[in-house]
């Protein structure tokens, strides 16, 4: 990290900056209006809602929700609020845990099962989580395959060859 110094209005401010973030790490740039709207949806929660705070029609506002960076934006902010967040989630799980090593501890008449199945939750979370990262990493090293299809227009078989075309043939000609 750095220590960097910049002049905004004849005022010196002193900031950190991360120069070690990769790029890819920087968050999707989002249009201001696209970020009030994102906000305003998870605060509120519904798009009528959104649109009667911010007087604006409900077409422009599920105009800005679709964008892929908006919709982005909503998801990540959704799953690090609350007990959605993961690290949240787990050190709820291990305070669990530490509670019942203690309570077994001072009563001395406990069951290994209770912990034993929040131990097995903790872990069948966490095996998830790497599952669900693997996939993640998977979807986005996969290359795009391109397909080529031709089309033979031929003036003389106009319902093609095969089973198809005589099927046609004999279809229309019932007729």
């Amino acid at each position: 990290m750095m220590m960097h110094t910049k002049i905004i209005l004849d005022i010196l401010v002193s900031f950190w900056y991360n120069s070690f973030m990769a790029k890819t790490q920087i968050s999707t740039r989002i249009s201001p209006e696209g970020l009030e709207i994102a906000n305003a949806y998870l605060e509120l929660g519904s798009i009528p809602a959104v649109c009667a705070r911010l007087s604006i029609d409900e077409a422009k506002a599920s105009e800005y929700l679709a964008k892929r960076e908006v919709k982005q934006y909503v998801d990540q902010v959704y799953l690090d609020t609350g007990y959605r967040n993961r690290f949240k989630l787990a050190d709820t799980l291990d305070t669990l845990i530490d509670k019942k090593i203690e309570e077994a501890e001072e009563s001395q008449i406990y069951t290994n099962k209770d912990l034993a199945d929040l131990v097995g939750m903790a872990h069948k979370i966490r095996m998830d989580e790497l599952k669900a990262q693997t996939e993640l990493e998977k979807a986005k090293a996969a290359n795009i395959k391109s397909q080529t299809n031709v089309q033979i227009n031929s003036g003389e078989m106009p319902f093609g060859q095969g089973n198809y075309g005589e099927l046609m043939k004999k279809l229309l000609k019932d007729k």
